[in-house]
């Protein structure tokens, strides 16, 4: 039976506290093996990660590069969940704030827009099927992109 609104929704929610918690640590990064389908895809829409053409296939891939960085670490604050439960898809509006691991001072802070396609696992439980992310472009990387964007050219 598919999962209601409502469900996905505070689903959803419990993830993203369970990854501030440990996604980004070796020792702990699998506690999100009851989210993540081991088969799960991440896309990244962002050149950082080599774009939509270099997807992580399956969940260690994708533990190793959340815990290949110990330098630093980001937690989420989520500004709201979009969901539509019979597509079984939900996007959320993320504040993601970077921190150095060692001085806990903020690196950068940027909002994150992440699409999640949802799945049932064969013992009916949720499962996240693939996440297709996109990022806040902040001026470094439009810079490095190749992109150079003038405010004062803009309508008013």
């Amino acid at each position: 039976m598919k999962p209601t609104y409502d469900e996905i929704v505070q689903w959803m929610k419990d993830y993203f506290a369970d990854y501030n918690a440990s996604a980004q640590n070796a020792e702990t990064v699998h506690a999100m093996d009851k989210y993540l389908a081991p088969d799960f895809t991440f896309i990244p829409y962002t050149y950082v990660f080599g774009g939509p053409d270099n997807p992580f296939r399956g969940r260690e891939g994708f533990y190793t590069m959340l815990t290949g960085h110990p330098e630093d670490y980001e937690e989420f604050i989520v500004h709201d969940i979009f969901v539509d439960e019979k597509r079984m898809v939900a996007v959320a509006f993320l504040q993601a704030t970077i921190y150095d691991t060692a001085t806990k001072t903020v690196k950068v802070q940027k909002d994150y827009l992440p699409l999640y396609e949802l799945k049932l696992d064969e013992d009916g439980e949720l499962k996240i099927d693939t996440i297709r992310f996109f990022w806040e472009a902040s001026p470094p990387e439009v810079d490095a992109a190749g992109y150079t964007v003038d405010p004062s050219r803009w309508d008013k």
